[in-house]
């Protein structure tokens, strides 16, 4: 069972890693080489001595927004091919594979199943594995429904912040507009030539830290997403068998609570 407090604000870092990727949402990161590469590149160490460390080791491994690729494709070239991806990317289907690293238990939860997304603003997650769950919305309410425990929680995005979030999913917003992109290579995800790219917020955001998508370098689509969020968790996603604009009913972006489901807004929760 998921408390109101802990479905808001994972709710809110599913949404943020949502509005980054065009395809993606929130998903944890594996522990080991990957995950220790991450943290060690974003996360500020605990301690006055370490976080100076930390910020000469940034400092040193930090890219030139300017550094080619050794195909000789630029940066900037990069991130507009991903923008065109994903502007003419009406709508999504995939397969995906889920982990959540917690930093502080060391900790990793994996998951798996089926995403389905239509502009504008329209997504739908489906959890087989381990137990399912299901995180639907027609781009108007996000519904998160728990069949297992007979619970759904409801976020109404009207009236919330959220769909200013969410702008470049709903393809009104721009990927350099919205964040300073630079390459990661020290980054160990993704396969050989893929392209690594770093994004971190240009406005702070309470929920996440840094962003990193792993990049197709044929056609361009992000086949994974990382998220460091502020307590130094790391969230990764990987999508498989993927199939660009396939024709997809409004309906499958339509839920509503079978009898008997406890419904919660979550708009409206108390801790």
């Amino acid at each position: 069972m998921v408390s109101s407090a802990i479905y808001t604000s994972s709710l809110c870092a599913w949404l943020s890693l949502a509005a980054a990727s065009p395809v993606s949402a929130f998903g944890p990161g594996p522990s080991g080489g990957s995950a220790a590469a991450v943290r060690s590149a974003q996360d500020a160490p605990r301690g006055a001595a370490a976080s100076r460390a930390q910020g000469k080791a940034v400092a040193a491994n930090a890219p030139s927004e300017a550094t080619p690729r050794d195909d000789g494709l630029p940066l900037a070239d990069v991130i507009a091919r991903v923008q065109r991806h994903y502007d003419g990317t009406q709508s999504y289907r995939a397969s995906f594979e889920q982990a959540q690293l917690n930093a502080t238990f060391g900790r990793t939860t994996r998951s798996s199943g089926e995403v389905t997304f239509k502009k504008p603003g329209r997504m739908r997650w489906d959890y087989t594995s381990p137990e399912k769950k299901t995180f639907v919305s027609n781009g108007d309410v996000l519904w998160l429904y728990e069949p297992e425990d007979k619970q759904a929680f409801k976020q109404d995005l009207k009236s919330s912040q959220l769909p200013a979030a969410l702008a470049f999913l709903m393809g009104k917003g721009k990927l350099s507009d919205q964040f300073d992109v630079e390459f990661a290579p020290q980054l160990t995800y993704g396969r050989p030539g893929d392209y690594r790219l770093s994004l971190k917020p240009k406005q702070a955001q309470s929920s996440y830290k840094a962003i990193f998508f792993i990049v197709d370098p044929q056609s361009f689509h992000v086949r994974q997403t990382v998220l460091v969020d502020s307590q130094g968790n790391i969230n990764d996603v990987t999508f498989k068998d993927m199939v660009r604009n396939p024709k997809l009913s409004d309906a499958t972006f339509q839920w509503k609570a079978p009898a008997g489901v406890r419904v919660i807004d979550a708009g409206k929760a108390r801790p």
